[in-house]
């Protein structure tokens, strides 16, 4: 369980910082790179429709699966950040307010990934430049991890921000601890545990 929630504490800070949405856009375009050589190299010059669904498919699954975590993530956040605060009904209207806006960001970005690949496969240039402007504008409204907490922070008492500060440490040391079992991969995270 403990692993789970180091996981997810990394992922949010991926997630917010829309690092994710960096390497799932280069993935895309890497997709969209291969079905067009693979079109290139066809005998007949027509590609068949069963391969390019199913990879239309996968695509949209990695969409799901992404917007889900992202979800996930802020759910585990916003679990270990208000441990042990009693929140107002309006500071938790606030704070969920923080989270679904940053949620509704990556799900807009999330669509317009597959209107790009939609437009790229129609050669729609018009489209695939304002598809792009759409994204760009939307990764500056997106907030890091620190100013999000920021805004949360400052909806608290100032007998409610000291177990905050507590709580953010914590989530920023499980998020280090993670992505340094990350680094050293699967066999030393199955080390470490056999160690215990």
């Amino acid at each position: 369980m403990r692993a789970l929630g180091l996981r997810s504490a990394v992922a949010i800070l991926i997630a917010v910082t829309g690092v994710s949405s960096a390497v799932g856009s280069a993935n895309a375009q890497t997709t969209t790179l291969a079905e067009r050589e693979a079109s290139d190299t066809a005998d007949s010059g027509a590609r068949d429709a069963a391969p390019t669904a199913g990879r239309a498919e996968q695509r949209r699954n990695r969409r799901e699966l992404r917007s889900q975590r992202g979800e996930e993530r802020f759910a585990h956040a916003r679990v270990v950040l208000f441990d042990g605060i009693e929140l107002s009904a309006e500071q938790s209207r606030e704070v969920d307010a923080i989270v679904e806006a940053e949620l509704k960001r990556g799900r807009r970005i999330e669509e317009l990934r597959a209107e790009l690949d939609a437009a790229r496969r129609q050669g729609d240039a018009e489209r695939i430049r304002a598809i792009n402007a759409e994204r760009a504008s939307l990764r500056e409204q997106r907030k890091g991890p620190n100013k999000t907490m920021e805004e949360m922070r400052a909806l608290l008492t100032e007998e409610q921000r000291p177990t905050f500060d507590m709580n953010r440490a914590r989530l920023a040391a499980e998020s280090q601890q993670a992505q340094s079992e990350r680094k050293r991969g699967p066999r030393a995270a199955g080390a470490a545990v056999e160690a215990e």
